[in-house]
């Protein structure tokens, strides 16, 4: 071959190689970039220093999930779980890449909706009324043995449908306490298991036992829950069997586990398109909050009360 020829050949490879070189780091990079690997946490350090920052008592037990990613670029979630023999909360903090800083509180990106981080991790679905496209959604954590959940509900029922018909969409969440309420978690299995049935009959139970809360114990709650699914014309015997096997205690500890990840202590709580409400709020207070969410500024991204039924952790502040 020709010196010349040669020396073309030579450098068509050594561009081909050049080439398939740049293609790797680019590759690289790109992958790296868009998956870096979460910080390494000493744990035990960090329960050590939210003991003392947060004020908990010696009694809370501590469980740190490892990072993970988080809507916020550079920043990394996570999720403390905390518990007594009595309850459990889940707490958010959010930690840099060197696994050293974290945010106790909200971030916020002025392009991106202020309740991002809550409305990723906020369930829409279950039972519902309302338009499935209305511009704001009201989710409910409730328990139905709570009387602060009865009066909230009521405030809920009279006034939603009737003023914004076609605005705002309102789900159902169960969040019962047993510590506190005995039969709350029973009452929320039997209304999934009357839900699985027929859903709008779901709104039905759901006043009903709100309406007769005082008559209800452990004792006679499933009783009577026949007897209103008897009243509906509903199967009694299917809701009887879906009441007796327990069938829908994963839906209900599912719904649980959602609102401790949501940081819930109390019922009810709700959340306005991602914008939490804690207590049994009057209307005039919820009615502004929907009309904020209806005016929202074009600016601004779209989403996507006495405390009786309170779960919190001792802190040396608060017992």
């Amino acid at each position: 071959m020709p010196k010349s020829k040669l020396y073309k050949a030579r450098l068509h490879k050594t561009i081909l190689l050049l080439l398939l070189a740049i293609a790797a780091c680019s590759l690289t990079g790109t992958v790296s970039a868009a998956q870096p690997e979460p910080p390494k946490l000493d744990k035990q350090r960090l329960e050590t220093y939210l003991r003392y920052a947060e004020g908990f008592t010696p009694g809370v037990k501590f469980a740190i999930d490892d990072p993970t990613p988080s809507p916020f670029k550079g920043y990394y979630r996570v999720l403390v779980h905390l518990s007594t023999e009595q309850t459990k909360v889940d707490r958010v903090y959010y930690v840099a890449p060197d696994g050293r800083n974290f945010i106790n509180g909200s971030i916020w990106n002025l392009d991106a909706n202020p309740f991002l981080d809550t409305l990723q991790h906020l369930p829409t679905t279950g039972p519902s009324f309302g338009p499935a496209n209305a511009k704001v959604t009201l989710v409910i954590f409730s328990d139905f043995e709570c009387p602060y959940c009865r009066a909230f509900a009521k405030t809920v029922r009279d006034n939603i449908s009737q003023k914004y018909p076609n605005d705002v969409r309102v789900v159902y969440k169960d969040f019962p306490i047993p510590s506190i309420h005995p039969w709350a978690f029973a009452a929320a299995e039997a209304g999934q298991c009357i839900a699985a049935q027929k859903s709008e009959a779901f709104w039905l139970f759901h006043d009903w036992i709100f309406q007769h809360q005082q008559e209800i114990n452990p004792t006679n709650l499933r009783e009577k829950t026949l007897g209103f699914a008897k009243d509906q014309k509903l199967d009694t015997g299917k809701i009887g069997t879906c009441i007796d096997t327990h069938a829908m205690a994963d839906q209900v500890n599912q719904s649980l586990k959602a609102g401790e990840a949501l940081q819930i202590q109390q019922t009810p709580t709700s959340f306005v398109n991602g914008r939490q409400l804690s207590g049994a709020v009057e209307w005039g207070t919820l009615d502004s909050v929907i009309k904020v969410e209806l005016n929202r500024p074009a600016s601004v991204p779209g989403p996507t009360s006495e405390k009786c039924c309170e779960v919190s952790m001792p802190t040396a502040m608060k017992h």
